[in-house]
């Protein structure tokens, strides 16, 4: 298999971790939208690429004048031969994503289920999560209303219903998605749940007019209850506290209207035009169609 297969995942791979590390500065906004896009296009191109390695190697195994009786079989013996240890990897590869993936959604599913028309959890712990979807809404515990004064409170639903209203639920699935297909994007997951979560923030500070009291929100809850949040849904202070504190404590973001659409547009256009050109190398058209 020649090296040129594996230069859009590549390429895109670089990409994602170097926006996952080093973040534009970007209202939260847009910085998730942004990170959405990359995480999607690089696990679709890295998956794709994986899956044709795997398919090279298994017609490898199989009896040669078999596969090349069909027009699938001479295009994938073209790309071969590939390496047994790269073939093996890339098969392994595709079944533990595909089964941690399965896993996560019905684990979100379970979730739904066990929390869906329930808008007070009898818990000690404190904590607030958005449940999406039918007989979901803001779920918050025993424990929380007792910590948390009738302002502090505000601030807890406007940042849940702020989830809700942006469908958040939504990029941090795909994010974890694509870590779960694709293991070098967890940084990028990591990357879009903060994102998410400071975007939130930053919708609630703009309603409540009072940046500090979010901040202080933020981590008296998260001080209160140090153990991780029970559930996976999106939480007040599941994740990245003390990062979103300080921004909290610092100027609001720029709501530039043109920078952000700009960069989210050239962004999308370029990761899409590599995932093309991965699909193309990979005659991926061919092997679906024919």
């Amino acid at each position: 298999m020649s090296w040129p297969t594996f230069v859009p995942a590549l390429a895109l791979t670089a990409l994602s971790l170097v926006l996952a590390r080093r973040p534009l500065p970007l209202h939260p906004s847009w910085s998730s939208r942004l990170l959405l896009v990359i995480a999607v296009t690089t696990a679709f191109t890295a998956i794709s690429t994986i899956t044709l390695v795997a398919a090279v190697f298994v017609a490898g195994l199989l009896p040669a004048d078999l596969v090349a009786a069909s027009v699938k079989g001479r295009l994938l013996i073209g790309h071969g031969p590939v390496n047994p240890v790269m073939g093996s990897a890339a098969c392994a590869m595709l079944v533990v994503g595909a089964s941690r993936s399965a896993w996560l959604l019905w684990r979100q599913h379970g979730e739904r289920l066990r929390l869906a028309d329930t808008g007070v959890v009898d818990d000690d712990r404190p904590f607030a999560l958005a449940l999406p979807g039918p007989g979901g809404g803001v779920v918050v515990s025993q424990g929380l209303l007792r910590l948390l004064s009738r302002e502090q409170m505000q601030v807890v639903f406007r940042h849940e219903h702020s989830h809700l209203r942006h469908r958040h639920h939504l990029y941090t699935t795909a994010g974890a998605i694509a870590a779960r297909l694709f293991p070098p994007l967890a940084a990028v997951e990591a990357a879009l749940r903060l994102s998410v979560e400071r975007w939130a923030d930053e919708d609630t500070a703009a309603a409540v007019g009072d940046r500090a009291l979010v901040a202080h929100t933020i981590a008296e809850v998260a001080l209160a209850n140090p153990a991780p949040s029970p559930t996976w849904h999106p939480a007040l202070a599941g994740s990245h506290v003390l990062l979103r504190v300080h921004a909290l404590l610092g100027d609001a973001p720029s709501t530039n209207p043109i920078v952000g659409p700009a960069l989210l547009s050239g962004t999308g256009v370029a990761t899409s035009g590599m995932a093309s050109s991965a699909l193309q190398l990979h005659h991926a058209a061919s092997l679906l169609l024919i």
